[in-house]
């Protein structure tokens, strides 16, 4: 479908004919007919094209035809762009040299002129000899329509997310299962267990990986994830470095397996991960072998799991998946109601009637059964509202043709395709393939990258930038399903996208050949390919191939290079630069050149170039980390010279010249997010207003940074006054500030609301402010951050948005049905952190005959109260209304004597951390805590029992208790056989005791050892149990010995027994036990014998200077024991 796409390099070339018809200037002299007259060829060539669309078996001519116009319609959109170049060139020029004086003037070179007729006199006998071909081969003008049903016209500029993907209709039985393989301890006998979800094409097979890998279940039981794409290429090396890239964000491209496997060890030795492979391919059962004895020489637990999804039941097979799950078709009740979700979704322009329920139906039908197909055909028709629309899909040949192929889902991916309202908005989904198949693609990136090729030109008269087209024409992709959203930040803006391996297929069958994109400079071959080349990745090993004269996109890789050539500045059609993959943190000066430079990526910077402020064009400065490098911060003078720039993530305040706060005032287009650093350089109010931020409507998030150093306070509160922001703001941070009070706008609870939109707030390190901004009554707040506010001693009602129920009543912003009153609505995570000076946080005060109008963090899931040392109590009725607790932690509250007796109810609670609380005398009955997953009970001095009722919360899963001296021995009884703990750490009881207590069933269990007594049915109560953690005093000689009933252990550490000289033999009867650490026991000599260590495969020492000692390689008196080990650390 070249022709397609020639169509969209046509129009562009003809806007710029028409823009530079129109321009006063005279360069244009003795040529403006032959301008207009290379215009009107091209607008009839454009009709020709629509009848060469419209032939379905297309001459040898034909295509012949169009290869021609393709390359005399790069060299005529070349010759524009040059000259725009020029054009831009001397208006830099003059401005600089500040010249008073007709554009072109006479001392621009006339040969540059004539050159220029020349060509455009050339380029127009071309056009007119394409004309007369393209008649000669039978080929008829076709009248135009209009290009575009124009979704660049839509109003809303944020990606539209349409689909849930974390709402998925027939599946639920399958993503369920596969979380239940994976969280449950059952073992397949092969210590590295393989869970295969296999399927035909457009099942869903990713989508329900990608569901189960951000499941909140899966993520509590894994300490690390993994994500590889794997396709046809298992090729060992490369899935061990991709394995690298997801854990570290580099990959190291390391060709030797075992030094890759050396770092994979580095982080994952001894954890729990899961590692998913997409869409393998691989049949050789040699190359999983290889595979499969990398990955457990990686070290990791055993509880460590692998998801594989492929189309192959011979790759089950091979891979030896013991649990696999065969998805199948949606029924036909499943399809139509997913079907209904999307064509008939929120804001659909189709109206459910009857005779479009009819022909949804039948349209359906045709889909199979298979959710990639009726999610595209459902995407597609959420936008037509004529009965006929529908009918013309149902009736579409395309159904048959692809029928016969034996492809539904490619029916509907070609429908879809077919049926997107405008050409451009088809090539940008063609242009997807240039970052490849498999992986997550950032959605600003590609945004970024089709702006750089010219498909995002707002409409005639719209007050949208080409982001907003770019946005807007990501919804329309992600509601067909062309794209499918991947991932969503904090703000709920989609920053992740992938596409479907059939979708691919199809996009890159299209483009195939319109796009020149090369992976390495090796496969550029012939001086013709690298005149057309619009995109290139490269390593510099291989130079800077300046002859790529239409170049507009270049990708930089090689993290050994450490500058940036010089010949850069030849490239003057660059539009998009990467080079964030590259080690290079200065620019050298010849970048000032490239004057179409719309996006600038680095990885970080240290200063600008000078006449940086040349890149007129740039509108997007991407900086991945702050700009500070050897303590000194990138200061960025002349910024505001950038007056398109958009992006800008850092800016560090310096009274040097040009690098003053006012040259933010200066970007009126900033967006996204901002961090503004070393506040304290700005004098005052009326120096920071000069930034305009309460102007800046697009920017979402907003970081505002002081240093440590002490300072006059009343200064940081002039400042602040005059930095407030607008109202769209979403996320705002403070940090460092030195005032006692907080500005108006930040206190108000009234309208306007200057945070009435804002999601995430981050307050840390205010040392002198005694005041906490109210913001209960913030609808859409989710996250709550303050940290170091030490000067604040009561946290008081204001602070939930009214100081009671009255004055509430009249100002509910919650919109919910009756008169309750909503507190923090949205609130999602609460952390209050290191207040010393907290004393008090009142609840909200109400009468008792209005309680229940009352409703304080309903949707609260996460709550933190840390390092508050004089807080004696928490406020009282709130936890009622606790329905979506789901962690609980309080720490470091030493004056803390009780918690409130409503803890015990939160029923939908899965963490309780009680931890440095040494006056907290009991916790609340947790009988009602039936969703209870950890319990961890820590330097509480004065806890005296554990809290009642724990024996029926059979759901919990970790256990500790440590440093509870007062707790005694026989208290541990609430452990019984019917909580299937998986961890647990014990110890630190109280110094009198010389033994180690230990659950049991028994009256006083401390010194029976458990056995079976001839039971038969008897179970030890820790058989589920994987880890372990005893921490012991001086005076324990000995480890309890019920230890090696632990059928199922395979991680032991052992802490701080310096009482204990060797380690005893029965160790040797835990027979699953893989893992051994040994840390701070000063007197222990002795290790059980190398037999009772055979399963060992990881021994950690550290902080044991006589047992080190008696462990050193080949000369130790115990290294005999333990040589056979794979992997030993011998630490300080």
């Amino acid at each position: 479908m070249a022709d397609v796409l020639l169509n969209i390099v046509i129009e562009g070339v003809r806007s710029k004919l028409i823009s530079l018809v129109a321009e006063e200037i005279d360069i244009v002299w003795g040529v403006k007919e032959d301008l207009e007259s290379l215009a009107r060829d091209l607008e009839m060539i454009q009709a020709l094209l629509l009848d060469a669309e419209c032939k379905n078996n297309r001459s040898n001519a034909v295509d012949l035809w169009l290869r021609r116009l393709q390359d005399v319609s790069s060299e005529a959109e070349y010759l524009l762009d040059e000259f725009a170049y020029e054009v831009l060139r001397k208006k830099l020029k003059k401005r600089m040299q500040d010249q008073v004086r007709s554009f072109f003037s006479g001392s621009y070179p006339l040969a540059f002129r004539f050159k220029f007729a020349h060509k455009i006199k050339n380029m127009n006998l071309s056009i007119k000899k394409v004309y007369q071909e393209a008649e000669r081969i039978g080929l008829r003008p076709v009248e135009l329509v209009n290009m575009s049903n124009d979704p660049r016209s839509d109003r809303s500029s944020t990606i539209d997310p349409f689909v849930d993907d974390s709402s998925i209709v027939g599946r639920s039985e399958e993503l369920n299962k596969v979380v239940n393989l994976l969280t449950s301890s059952e073992k397949d006998g092969n210590n590295l267990s393989v869970i295969g979800v296999v399927g035909m094409a457009g099942l869903g097979k990713t989508t329900i990986a990608q569901l189960v890998y951000k499941n909140e279940k899966v993520l509590r039981h894994f300490d690390h994830k993994l994500w590889i794409h794997v396709s046809e290429d298992f090729n060992v090396e490369r899935l061990l470095n991709k394995m690298v890239e997801s854990l570290t964000g580099t990959n190291p491209n390391l060709t030797v397996a075992e030094a890759i496997v050396g770092k994979l060890n580095e982080v994952l030795k001894t954890k729990r991960f899961l590692l998913v492979l997409d869409d393998v391919w691989n049949e050789d059962a040699e190359k999983w072998d290889r595979m499969r004895k990398c990955l457990r020489g990686i070290g990791g637990s055993d509880e460590s799991r692998i998801i594989m999804t492929t189309r192959n039941e011979a790759v089950v097979s091979i891979m030896q998946a013991s649990f696999p799950c065969q998805l199948g078709t949606l029924s036909d009740g499943d399809s139509w109601e997913l079907f209904e979700k999307i064509a008939f979704g929120h804001g659909c322009a189709a109206i459910k009637t009857p005779e479009l329920i009819n022909i949804g139906r039948k349209i359906v039908a045709k889909c199979g059964g298979v959710p990639l197909a009726v999610k595209a055909i459902g995407g597609l028709l959420y936008s037509k509202k004529d009965e006929r629309e529908w009918s013309k899909i149902e009736h579409s040949e395309t159904w048959t043709a692809m029928e016969e192929a034996g492809s539904r889902v490619r029916s509907a991916i070609k429908l879809s395709y077919d049926h997107l309202p405008s050409l451009s908005l088809k090539q940008c989904l063609l242009c997807c393939i240039i970052m490849g198949n498999g992986g997550f693609i950032s959605v600003e990136i590609m945004i970024q990258l089709w702006m750089a090729q010219g498909l995002l030109n707002p409409s005639k008269g719209s007050h949208l930038e080409m982001e907003d087209v770019g946005s807007n024409y990501m919804s329309i992709l992600f509601r067909t399903s062309l794209l499918q959203v991947y991932e969503k930040d904090g703000f709920g803006r989609t920053i992740k996208f992938t596409i479907h391996d059939l979708v691919y297929d199809f996009v890159q069958e299209v483009a195939k050949e319109s796009i020149f994109l090369f992976p390495s400079a090796e496969l550029i071959t012939g001086r013709e390919s690298l005149l057309k080349l619009r995109t290139l990745i490269l390593n510099l090993a291989h130079g800077l191939p300046i002859v790529c004269k239409s170049l507009r996109v270049l990708f930089l890789v090689d993290e050994e290079v450490k500058e940036l050539p010089a010949t850069i500045g030849k490239l003057k059609l660059l539009r998009y630069l990467d080079i964030s993959r590259t080690s290079i943190t200065e620019l050298p000066n010849p970048i000032t050149q490239l004057y179409n430079l719309q996006t600038m990526r680095l990885s970080n910077l240290q200063q600008l170039p000078k006449n940086f402020g040349n890149l007129v064009n740039l509108r997007h400065l991407c900086i991945e980390k702050d700009g500070i490098i050897n303590g000194k911060p990138c200061l960025l003078p002349d910024i505001g010279q950038l007056s398109s720039l958009q992006t800008l993530p850092f800016f560090y305040v310096s009274q040097d010249k040009g690098c003053q706060i006012d040259q933010l005032g200066h970007l009126h287009n900033l967006r996204g997010d901002l961090k503004i650093f070393d506040l304290q350089n700005v004098s005052n109010q009326e120096e920071a207003i000069k930034a305009k931020i309460s102007t800046k409507i697009n920017l979402d998030s907003l970081e505002l940074h002081w240093d440590t150093r002490t300072r006059d306070e009343s200064t940081d509160e002039d400042v602040l006054k005059g930095l407030e922001p607008h109202p769209n703001l979403k996320g705002f941070t403070m940090e460092n500030f030195m005032g006692r009070s907080l500005p108006s706008w930040m206190l108000t609870t009234s309208h306007p609301l200057v945070f009435r939109n804002l999601v995430k707030i981050v307050l840390r390190n205010f040392n002198k402010c005694q005041q906490i901004p109210p913001l209960g009554h913030l609808p859409h707040l989710n996250i709550v951050n303050i940290i170091g506010m030490k000067s604040v001693n009561c946290i008081g009602t204001d602070f939930f948005g009214w100081k009671n129920v009255d004055d509430a009543s009249s100002s509910n912003p919650s919109g919910l049905a009756g008169d309750a009153v909503v507190s923090f609505p949205a609130l999602k995570e609460l952390i209050l952190e290191d207040m010393p000076d907290l004393i008090e946080w009142s609840g909200l005060m109400c009468h008792d005959s209005s309680h229940s109008l009352v409703k304080i963090f309903p949707s609260l899931e996460i709550l933190k109260v840390e390092l508050c040392p004089k807080l004696v109590s928490l406020p009282d009725g709130v936890w009622h209304n606790l329905r979506c607790i789901k962690e609980l932690c309080i720490s470091g509250c030493i004056s803390l004597s009780h918690l409130p007796k409503d803890v015990g109810g939160l029923a939908s609670l899965e963490i309780l951390r009680v931890m440095d609380c040494p006056n907290l005398v009991s916790i609340p009955d947790i009988h009602s805590l039936r969703s209870l997953v950890e319990l961890s009970l820590a330097g509480c001095n004065n806890l005296r029992s554990l809290p009642s009722g724990m024996e029926v919360c059979t759901s919990i899963r970790f256990f500790v208790l440590l440093g509870c001296p007062a707790i005694q021995p026989e208290d541990l009884h609430p452990l019984s056989r019917k909580i299937q703990l998986e961890g647990l750490v014990l110890g630190d009881f109280s110094h009198d005791l010389d033994y180690f207590p230990w659950p049991s069933y028994t009256i006083n269990p401390c010194r029976v050892t458990i056995t079976d007594n001839e039971n038969k049915e008897f179970q030890h109560p820790f058989a589920s149990l994987l880890s372990l953690i005893l921490s012991g005093w001086q005076a324990v000689t000995s480890l309890p010995e019920q230890i090696q009933h632990l059928s199922n252990l395979a991680f032991l550490t052992i802490h701080n027994f310096d009482g204990i000289v060797a380690l005893p033999e029965f160790l040797g009867s835990i027979h699953s036990l893989e893992g051994l650490d040994i840390e701070d026991c000063k007197n222990l000599l002795h290790l059980p014998s190398a037999e009772a260590m055979r399963h060992l495969r990881k021994l950690t020492i550290k902080e044991c200077p006589l047992l080190k000692d008696r462990c050193k390689e080949e000369i130790g008196q115990e290294w005999y024991k333990i040589a056979h080990i794979p992997e030993i650390q011998l630490l300080p």
